[in-house]
């Protein structure tokens, strides 16, 4: 957009990525150079797999506008253009329509 210095308003938090991260992985390598039983081992790996992805996806999920923000410059408020698409509700309690019987909608045959 602009040659600018980036908007430093938020920034991720890298460390706590580090911290969601490492200390699986280095339990899954203590995992591996331990190797106990077959069954043990494989669930142990599964377990602290699953627990490093989880990690990873809350560290994006609260950090997602953060990493959003990082690539953006001071001018950048002003050079986009952001539609907003109001909804208007009515201004006071309304009934909600009353069912009719269809003689009263539409036209019968026969009368």
């Amino acid at each position: 957009m602009c040659d600018t210095t980036p908007v430093a308003a938020t920034r991720p938090r890298w460390g706590a990525l580090y911290g969601a991260t490492l200390p699986p992985l280095a339990a899954l390598a203590a995992v591996e150079m331990a190797s106990p039983p077959n069954a043990v081992r494989t669930i142990l790996r599964f377990a602290l797999a699953l627990g490093t992805l989880g990690g990873m996806a809350l560290w994006v999920h609260s950090n997602r506008a953060a990493v959003d923000l990082q690539d953006w410059c001071d001018c950048a408020g002003r050079t986009m253009t952001i539609r907003v698409i109001e909804s208007h509700r009515p201004a006071g309690p309304t009934d909600p329509p009353v069912p009719e019987w269809a003689e009263h909608q539409y036209e019968v045959a026969g009368r």
